[in-house]
């Protein structure tokens, strides 16, 4: 009981391995669901699914460890590779691009199954839109959720990509985990790109953490800033193209538009000078 109780407060990121993940994924999924022990029923969903091994969260789960799962990918040629390499009836393969509303919800699709309502494991991962596939999660509530997120978005940003399937852009951490919060899903872990989190009614056998901290649960690779400095030149926290780009193309020319004041000294002086100038040119 001692080791039991001891181990809850070890980083989730100590058990990082891959088997057909991406970032450490497997060895994360494989230690929390070890410690729900006899609460867990062996089931896992995961979309888009590819063939059903390709950076897969849950091959691991239903190829080594007796799982039941259900693999869902809208991608007809995905599919058919999917249905080739898998022919256990225990995976359930499901030809359909989930969506937030109308009749292919994840709870309307899973209804259809017989998993149970807080099966062990959900794999989001659809590369834009899985911010409002999770918020549209009502009806199913799995005990542990790993979901993608854009890792180039500061973690203290709040940002939800627009709700449009024909943009990529993914949504923040910060954003995903006050979805998580109001939810009743509490944040455990993050990879390179995905996040954990526990439902509330098996936390206490996963983590003895009360409060969630975002600067311990995400890691810093990708935190870069965009900076100024006092001659109004860009540059940025980390190495990036990006400074060199703003710089080479538009600081000559702030320059000579703002020659009579800096625009990072006074803003409010500077653009009314630049309405000024624009107003006595075409008048």
């Amino acid at each position: 009981m001692r080791e039991r109780e001891r181990e809850k407060y070890f980083s989730f990121l100590s058990y990082k391995k891959n088997i057909t993940s991406q970032f450490g994924e497997d060895g994360i999924i494989e230690e929390a669901l070890r410690r729900l022990g006899n609460l867990g029923d062996k089931q896992c969903c995961e979309f888009g699914a590819w063939d059903g091994k390709y950076l897969s969260n849950t091959y691991n789960l239903f190829a080594n460890r007796n799982y039941e799962a259900i693999l869902i990918e809208g991608d007809i040629k995905k599919f058919n590779e999917l249905n080739i390499n898998f022919t256990n009836k225990k995976i359930i393969k499901i030809n359909k691009f989930v969506n937030f509303t109308g009749e292919d919800t994840l709870d309307n699709i899973l209804g259809k199954t017989h998993f149970n309502l807080d099966f062990d494991f959900l794999s989001i991962d659809i590369d834009g839109l899985d911010y409002y596939i999770f918020e549209s999660l009502y009806k199913f509530t799995p005990k542990l959720i790993c979901i993608e997120f854009n890792p180039t978005i500061g973690k203290n940003v709040n940002f939800v990509q627009e709700k449009n399937i024909k943009i990529r852009a993914g949504s923040s951490a910060k954003s995903l985990i006050d979805l998580g919060l109001k939810k009743d899903y509490f944040p455990i872990a993050s990879t390179t790109c995905n996040l954990f989190f526990i439902h509330n009614k098996f936390k206490k056998f996963i983590t003895d953490s009360d409060k969630f901290n975002i600067n311990e649960t995400l890691l810093d690779l990708y935190d870069n800033f965009l900076c100024l400095d006092y001659d109004g030149k860009v540059f940025t926290s980390k190495p990036t193209i990006i400074a060199k780009i703003i710089n080479l193309f538009s600081f000559k020319i702030i320059q000579i538009l703002l020659r009579f004041d800096r625009l990072i000294h006074n803003p409010i002086k500077s653009l009314t000078k630049l309405k000024y100038l624009f107003v006595k040119k075409f008048k």
